[in-house]
């Protein structure tokens, strides 16, 4: 008997074997599916003497999952960054087709307004030629707009993004929860649970970047974020989206842990709802933002030079462009009653970023909205002596309560209301506001030019006035009143004069009873001093201490989106490329060889065939003992 015994027990585990590599042959294209392996040992002998010294067989303890839970750890953290690498390469290549589109973008707009300009500086009387800068500029501000409202769809298509990822997050975290709480019973067909379970993970990686961990029973502890748990035993949290407690039209991920909503936003890195969040604080703000900055300074460098001329109807330039103050933002937690307002003191040192104004019970205080670091600012927050900080003036009233907040967004949305502030041509300020003469009674070649406004406020500026030589190198300034102005001034031939709010220059070896005359330019006037200095705007300084201008912000907005989408699509490679090796390297450990079963199956059935012929082999000889008796 114990023949049969020891062979039938070959037989079982030869069986045990086939099926466990039938299986491994059914699975071999199942997603997910982890290759099994039955793990025999030597049957336990009972007895003593020869039977003990023979054995009584082989049992098969286990079916294993041959898996390396390192390697798999590897590939979930490869597939966490290269799914992020694919939101953000995906996203930031449609943000450079928006900006960065030749015949599209806004680099090509500025220009066709700017040729406009040009064209009427050629012909500043020109009806047409002042009407079609009108319509040009129309035109800019139509596709400023039109940015704006993409940029700000594109924000709101992360938004619904968020929201599907953070619904199938869910959805998974759940399962996993059931899962522990199915092998926490003992319930049979662990590997199976253990198979859906380490799917669950793996797909878990391509939404989000979690760490997991493992108990003794086989289950997992998944957290995301600085530690927050979104899966502990049969438990599992949510992620939720809430309003953006500044702007309520943009959503926040929290996760809800024992009723309490926890932010989780900026700790989320990897995944495909990392990658959105990224792109959304790493280069869809950052854009908005310099095309606002554009905006702006396009505003302000256009009208700060058409203030300094003059319209066909003499009158002094006013605003050309509007764009709008700073918004501020009330956070919605905020307790207190104060309110902040804030204005553009310098437009020439504004910067493309927003800021938090913070007050902590005794003292305001000022952080980078983007990345929380401090910053400096002066004044006191007083209407007589506001804060200052980058080109701004913010006042902040009484009544706040600590931990009130706010949100300071001096450029961001004025590509959207950038728009022209006139709809007369002829209220375009072609002309300089003066004009100077020189008295054709002059005895000397000595000549006048305007060299520029340098107080376009002073109320004296269109006053007309006489220079009149008492001698070669003294001079007088009069006024049509005869009235002496300014007393005896020193004359350098080139040097320039400054008066009423003009600069004019004089050069030549001006003579004794020489006379020029500065006066307001006339109705009509076709000088076009100030067309030429309107169409040389874009090419010159302006921000940072006048070394960035116009040209320059609109080349910078499209080579930081180019080469940003550029950089992420060579991540992206990058981090497909460590995704496919992590893969391959479990795949050598967990996947399906079908060679290799090929082989088991062989192996098996020659196991099989062997055991039962000794059984066949004991059963003859059984018989055969059983005749010798009769």
């Amino acid at each position: 008997m114990s023949m049969i015994s020891t062979a039938l027990s070959g037989l079982i585990a030869a069986q045990r074997g086939l099926e466990a590599t039938s299986n491994n042959v059914a699975n071999a294209g199942t997603e997910g599916y982890v290759r099994r392996r039955t793990l025999q040992v030597e049957a336990v002998t009972a007895g003593f003497g020869l039977t003990a010294d023979l054995g009584s067989g082989v049992r098969v303890t286990d079916v294993q999952r041959l898996y390396d839970s390192f390697l798999a750890d590897a590939l979930r953290d490869t597939t966490s960054s290269e799914q992020r690498a694919q939101a953000l390469a995906d996203l930031t290549a449609r943000l450079d087709n928006l900006l960065g589109n030749p015949d599209l973008g806004i680099g090509t707009s500025i220009q066709a307004f700017f040729d406009k300009a040009e064209l009427l500086a050629r012909d500043p009387t020109s009806a047409a030629g002042r009407q079609q800068l009108l319509l040009e500029g129309d035109s800019l501000a139509q596709r400023f707009s039109q940015l704006d409202s993409q940029l700000g769809a594109l924000g709101d298509e992360i938004d619904r993004r968020l929201g599907d990822v953070t619904a199938r997050i869910n959805a998974i975290a759940a399962s996993l929860a059931d899962i522990n709480a199915t092998m926490a019973r003992g319930t049979a067909g662990t590997n199976d649970l253990e198979d859906r379970r380490d799917a669950l993970l793996q797909e878990l990686a391509t939404q989000i970047n979690a760490t997991v961990v493992r108990d003794e029973g086989g289950g997992v502890t998944v957290m995301i974020g600085n530690g927050q748990p979104l899966v502990l035993g049969n438990e599992s949290a949510r992620l939720e989206l809430v309003a953006d407690s500044f702007d309520p039209t943009r959503l926040q991920v929290t996760i809800d842990l024992a009723g309490q909503s926890v932010p989780v936003s900026r700790q989320v890195s990897g995944g495909a709802l990392g990658g959105l969040l990224a792109f959304r604080s790493q280069s869809l703000d950052p854009a908005r933002n310099e095309l606002g900055l554009l905006a702006t300074t396009l505003t302000q460098a256009f009208n700060l030079q058409h203030a300094q001329g003059a319209d066909s109807y003499g009158n002094l330039g006013g605003a050309f462009f509007a764009t709008g103050a700073p918004d501020v933002l009330d956070s919605a937690g905020n307790t207190g009653a104060a309110t902040v307002t804030a204005s553009i003191a310098d437009a020439t040192a504004l910067a493309a970023r927003d800021y938090v104004l913070l007050w902590n019970g005794s003292a305001w205080s000022l952080t980078d909205a983007s990345t929380g670091a401090p910053l400096a600012m002066t004044g006191s927050g007083t209407l007589a002596d506001p804060f200052r900080f980058d080109g701004l003036a913010v006042s902040a009233g009484a009544g706040a309560a600590a931990g009130d907040r706010f949100m300071i967004r001096p450029v961001a949305g004025n590509a959207g209301r950038f728009g022209v502030a006139i709809t007369d041509p002829a209220a375009i300020a072609a002309a300089s506001p003066v004009r100077t003469t020189r008295s054709l009674a002059n005895s000397s070649d000595a000549t006048i030019s305007l060299a520029g406004i340098a107080d376009v406020n002073d109320p004296a500026l269109q006053q007309a006035v006489e220079i009149r030589f008492e001698a070669a190198g003294t001079l007088r300034i009069f006024d049509s009143a005869n009235n002496d102005l300014s007393g005896p001034l020193a004359y350098a031939s080139g040097a320039d004069l400054t008066f009423n709010g003009w600069t004019v220059r004089i050069s030549g070896a001006a003579a004794a009873g020489d006379v020029f005359s500065v006066s307001a330019s006339p109705p009509g006037s076709g000088d076009n001093a100030n067309a030429l200095a309107l169409a040389a705007v874009p090419g010159r300084g302006f921000l940072g201490g006048g070394q960035v201008s116009v040209d320059h912000l609109a080349a910078r907005l499209v080579s930081t989106v180019g080469a940003t989408a550029l950089r992420h699509r060579q991540d992206l490679d990058v981090q497909a490329g460590l995704r496919e090796q992590a893969q391959v390297d479990l795949d050598a450990v967990a996947g399906v060889n079908l060679d290799e079963e090929a082989a088991n199956l062989l192996r098996y059935q020659q196991a099989y065939q062997a055991a039962s012929k000794v059984i066949a082999v004991s059963d003859e000889l059984f018989r055969s003992l059983l005749g010798m008796l009769r």
